[in-house]
């Protein structure tokens, strides 16, 4: 079935006016469709807005690794985070070239590894949309040790709460479609950046990718995401430094069990002036908000 191209401004981020890594074109991340809708006891005809989902596929040093269902923004970031997450990339020096090829579908990156960390990721498959993730690669996950920290950092309650109602309310593609999770890094002072993906370990994958590729040190930063935290979000957020992940939502026993062990903080249900703290020694939690450094808006 057809339907109506829905255009959008979103080619700039809302938080730091910096231009995105690539510029999408805005026919390519929605799409209305006619729809017969139910309310109320009675039928009627409206059109709807959906998020569009595209396959791309990853090749490393001409190798093809797998394909990825996404939502076709900051692809470069998706894909290097992904490998930052799988544990593959530690230096931004390790990557030679990345091309993003539109037309074919393919991201292709050239990396300078051995052949062992590249044995990491030389699996071919499939990965959806439907937050899969990563799981194929990173079960190992679970038997990794305690990471290495640095100092902790301090952050208050009322700021967790701000800036997951700042993710909350991004005007982007949730915002037309319901249909699309987001994901942000965010400081004492701001929210620096926010990607969208129909996946919510994609939309990490961006904003792990925005951060290597920024040279934006994660150690003492907020990961947020509108998705459960599962044991993939959390192994994400370790591999990348990350001491602290944050959902409006839940988070798995297996989550949290391995937060526990690799020594990563989890909040969930940040939203309506209150959350829960699964605190694991990463970061050093105040209720009272520092007036001084964290002025209201």
């Amino acid at each position: 079935m057809g339907g109506k191209i829905v255009k959008k401004n979103i080619g700039r981020d809302q938080f730091t006016g910096s231009e995105t890594v690539d510029q999408t074109e805005d026919s390519e991340l929605t799409q209305q469709f006619p729809v017969t809708r139910f309310s109320d006891g009675s039928f009627s005809n409206r059109l709807i807005t959906l998020a569009k989902e595209t396959p791309y596929t990853l090749f490393v040093n001409d190798e093809e690794i797998l394909s990825i269902a996404t939502l076709p923004t900051n692809l470069e970031d998706l894909f290097i985070g992904f490998l930052v997450s799988e544990g593959v990339l530690t230096d931004p020096s390790e990557i030679l070239a990345t091309r993003v090829d539109r037309f074919s579908r393919i991201v292709s990156i050239e990396v300078n590894l051995p052949e062992d960390q590249l044995g990491k990721i030389k699996k071919k498959g499939m990965l959806t949309s439907g937050c899969a993730g990563g799981v194929v690669f990173s079960v190992e996950m679970a038997l990794q040790p305690k990471r290495d920290t640095g100092p902790v950092p301090t952050f208050t309650a009322d700021l967790i709460l701000k800036r997951m109602k700042e993710l909350d309310t991004f005007k982007g593609v949730y915002d037309l479609t319901r249909g699309a999770h987001a994901a942000a890094v965010a400081s004492v002072d701001r929210t620096i950046a926010i990607r969208e993906d129909i996946g919510r370990h994609n939309a990490i994958d961006k904003i792990i990718g925005y951060c290597f590729l920024g040279g934006i040190d994660p150690s003492d930063k907020i990961l947020l995401t509108t998705g459960r935290i599962t044991s993939e979000a959390a192994s994400k957020a370790s591999r990348s430094k990350f001491p602290i992940i944050v959902s409006r939502s839940s988070a798995s026993s297996t989550a949290v069990n391995i937060a526990r062990q690799v020594g990563l903080d989890i909040v969930t249900y940040a939203r309506a002036g209150r959350f829960n703290f699964f605190g694991h020694g990463a970061v050093n939690l105040s209720p009272v908000l520092d007036q001084k450094r964290n002025s209201p808006d």
